[in-house]
């Protein structure tokens, strides 16, 4: 009797084995998976070069792992499971309060700040540099996380780094402004961007501190677009039991007429919103059609203002606002650039140079030595 068990328990394992085996074997590779936003592996290609080198072996258990069959329901599956066990994170994200996702920060490299800092400074002997780094919800929502949580301190980090800065670089203070905010939605449940709101806000401080005047709430119709946005902390943990956030877009009531151009597709646009992606997964790709090399930015108003600007995605929901206040703003987004930066500016006439990073991602930018050349 216990032998037949062995024999029954051994081949129920290895017919689930080959289970999984035939429909590896038989379904179809997928190159997307818009659940958690990123490209997926796909079958690597054989030589004997990688073979021996081990790198087929790598690529093949990323390609394994990635196109696992119903390989989104396990990762449901773990999501729920440490939730049940109170686990406070998952895959650096924490499971926080209020139905809140928010991202882990770990200890930044201070020997690159101190290098970027160098960098900022000798660009700030030639042009006007303002700087805005973003508090991202790990900060300005710390009442949200869980219980023994203990990211770093975005604040200190970023108290850190002003000490770096010569006095010539304007800084932007909005960690007090988003902290006066907190209790307003200026931050997404399920991903790491502010919202339009908290963009908004962020951009009314930068105005009073660059001497021009913002525009008020009234001014525009804030359109709901969205209220099925899953985003990019929902996306790292497959957390299926989130609630869905509300995605705003602000039009201006008065609106400047706009060229906008892709420089890298040669794609020329009159709107900063691609309305496509509010069918899509990535719903937040709405503002500016995600992020490209260069953007250029043309607009209506004629006051002869222009502004280059260097950035990650948070500047993509706040430059709408800034096209009321600039005739010409360039959008530059290092990841995707390998050219010098000082004599883009100068040959393109600018004087005025805004930085716009949350912290998080600024701590690890590593391209700012572009700004030397």
């Amino acid at each position: 009797m216990k032998n037949k068990l062995s024999y029954t328990v051994g081949f129920l394992f290895l017919l689930y084995i080959f289970s999984f085996f035939v429909f590896q074997l038989l379904g179809k590779d997928k190159a997307f998976s818009e659940l958690e936003n990123r490209n997926l592996s796909l079958l690597p290609s054989f030589s004997q070069e990688k073979f021996f080198s081990g790198d087929f072996s790598k690529d093949f258990e990323k390609y394994i792992a990635d196109q696992f069959p119903f390989r989104n329901h396990f990762i449901s599956m773990k999501a729920y499971s440490e939730r049940t066990l109170q686990k406070k994170d998952n895959n650096g994200v924490y499971i926080g309060k209020d139905h809140y996702f928010i991202q882990n920060f770990i200890k930044p490299d201070m020997e690159l700040a101190k290098r970027n800092a160098t960098y900022i400074n000798d660009f700030a002997k030639h042009f006007n540099v303002t700087l805005l780094l973003a508090p991202t919800s790990t900060k300005i929502l710390e009442d949200k996380l869980p219980p023994f949580a203990t990211p770093y301190d975005e604040g200190r980090y970023l108290e850190d780094f002003i000490t770096l800065l010569s006095g010539d670089i304007k800084v932007i203070p909005v960690l007090e402004t988003l902290l006066a905010k907190k209790n307003e939605p200026i931050y997404y449940k399920t991903d790491h961007h502010w919202t339009t709101l908290g963009a908004y806000y962020s951009y009314r401080t930068l105005a009073h501190e660059l001497g021009f005047t913002p525009l008020e709430l009234n001014d525009f119709d804030i359109i709901n677009a969205s209220s099925s946005f899953y985003g990019s902390l929902f996306s790292k943990g497959n957390f299926t039991f989130a609630q869905p956030d509300n995605l705003q877009l602000f039009h201006f009531k008065n609106p400047p007429q706009l060229e906008v151009t892709y420089v890298a597709e040669n794609r020329v646009t009159d709107t900063l919103y691609e309305y496509s992606h509010l069918k899509s997964k990535d719903k937040y790709s709405v503002f500016l059609d995600n992020n490209h090399p260069i953007i250029t930015i043309k607009s209506s108003i004629n006051n002869g203002k222009k502004l280059m600007l260097i950035k990650d995605s948070y500047a993509n929901c706040l430059i709408p606002f800034l096209t009321h206040h600039y005739e010409e703003i360039h959008v530059l987004d290092l990841r995707f650039l390998n050219m010098p930066l000082k004599s883009y500016a100068t040959e393109n006439g600018f004087e005025d140079i805004l930085f716009l990073y949350n912290i998080q991602n600024f701590s690890g930018e590593g391209k700012l030595s572009l700004l030397r050349n």
